[in-house]
């Protein structure tokens, strides 16, 4: 027998190792540009264009290997019962991707449709107007011989309209009004659905000691209008807040869930079977994958950016700002460092817990990210997704939007204005 025989083998398996692990870094690297060359090698050897759906399916990103079902079951969830998409801006790495075709109740994620849509058909500046009117005349004492009305479709109106309004008045001379405050239908105060609810309310900040309230439109001479904020504003604060009567009313206006699908159809391009939308709100029945959620949220900063705004102009900062997300991702190091929108349902479909926005971080594009979880462990469900959104993003430094302790004023009332008619 040979001596050396085991010798020179193992000294082969060595080079062979060697040469492996030299490789594998080289190849690890063309993976990505071998898939990007798949669509036109394919092309040369058929000497034809390939179609753009298989081109696109041949850069569609590498499925990631956090795996978001093994996360799940290892806290005793249901892992067919959640959706995540978490993934750069431009789609080039996915971080995490479990269920992202899969159509789950959006809840008030529905929100952010309202959103650009709002905002690609109205603009940023856009303000609802409020018109006041009156029947009467106002003698030299100060009282209004007559009723005055309020007319005007503002979603937004509340206290700091009100209050503006009556400061107009009596800058005009106004101290009693001897007749009524009406209100003509439409008009809400205060997210009041009901016209006559809203007249008395919105009397009551005024205090102009009126014989009574009601509903009736208006009449007589116009005499000022009343602009509100700016619709980013409102945006804003219906995003922050998730307000059901905001997105309704803002839906209504801008034609109902229907035109809003038929928007996120043809325009988004999301597929027909994967969205439904019963409210503007997200109440109720509705469906959205999270990979239309990532669409929609990408879609709206294109926007954002188109009229020279933020994502933090449209969406709250989580973490820092007021409302739903306030105390979210505390002790993740994320804080203040993402926009976001929740979504909560608490017995439509078992209940919903969903969470979706933007992260800014100091070496990376933003990331989008997406988590749905379907179940009545509402307040569980909302710390898994903080944790399990720090989780795959770890390693990101964190960008702050905003210094910590800040607290942006959401609609401002010096944000409102005063304009004379037309």
């Amino acid at each position: 027998m040979n001596s050396r025989r085991p010798i020179i083998a193992l000294a082969g398996v060595g080079v062979i190792i060697v040469a492996v692990l030299t490789f594998v870094p080289y190849s690890l690297t063309m993976v990505k540009r071998a898939g990007n060359n798949v669509a036109a090698a394919v092309q040369t050897s058929l000497g034809k264009e390939a179609s753009p759906a298989f081109e696109a399916e041949m850069r569609r990103p590498i499925v990631p290997q956090y795996d978001v079902a093994l996360w799940y079951g290892a806290r005793g969830e249901e892992p067919e019962r959640h959706g995540v998409l978490i993934q750069t801006l431009a789609g080039e790495r996915v971080f995490a991707s479990h269920n992202a075709d899969t159509t789950f109740n959006p809840a008030s994620l529905a929100k952010l449709t309202v959103t650009i849509l709002a905002l690609k058909k109205l603009g940023p500046d856009y303000r609802f107007n409020t018109r006041v009117y009156s029947d009467g005349k106002v003698d030299a004492s100060g009282v209004l011989d007559g009723n005055l009305y309020l007319a005007g479709n503002d979603p937004s109106f509340g206290d700091a309209s009100a209050n503006v309004i009556a400061k107009e008045l009596r800058a005009r001379g106004v101290k009693r009004v001897k007749g009524r405050i009406l209100a003509a239908p439409g008009f809400s105060f205060n997210f009041n659905e009901r016209a006559e609810q809203s007249a008395e309310y919105a009397a009551r900040v005024m205090q102009f000691k009126q014989s009574a309230t009601g509903m009736e439109e208006a009449k007589g001479e116009e005499l000022f209008a009343l602009d509100s904020n700016p619709l980013r504003e409102i945006l804003l604060y219906m995003n922050a807040h998730s307000n059901n009567f905001v997105a309704d009313r803002l839906g209504a206006f801008l034609g109902g869930p229907q035109l809003i699908v038929r928007f996120l159809v043809e325009e988004l391009k999301l597929p027909p079977e994967q969205v439904s939308l019963e409210t503007a709100s997200g109440l109720y029945n509705n469906r959205m994958t999270p990979r239309g959620v990532l669409v929609v949220l990408k879609a709206l900063l294109e926007e954002a950016a188109r009229h020279g705004l933020k994502a933090e102009d449209l969406m709250p900062v989580v973490g820092c700002d007021w409302g739903t997300v306030r105390r979210r991702m505390e002790g993740t190091g994320f804080e203040c460092s993402l926009v976001g929108k929740t979504g909560t349902l608490t017995t439509t479909d078992g209940g919903m817990s969903n969470l979706a926005g933007v992260v800014f971080t100091k070496n990376s594009e933003p990331i989008l990210f997406a988590i749905l979880a379907q179940g009545n462990r509402i307040w569980e469900h909302k710390q898994m997704a903080d944790q399990l959104l720090a989780e795959t993003i770890n390693g990101h430094q964190p960008a702050p939007i905003i210094d910590a302790k800040t607290r942006r004023q959401l609609l401002p009332p010096n944000n409102l204005k005063v304009s004379s008619k037309q």
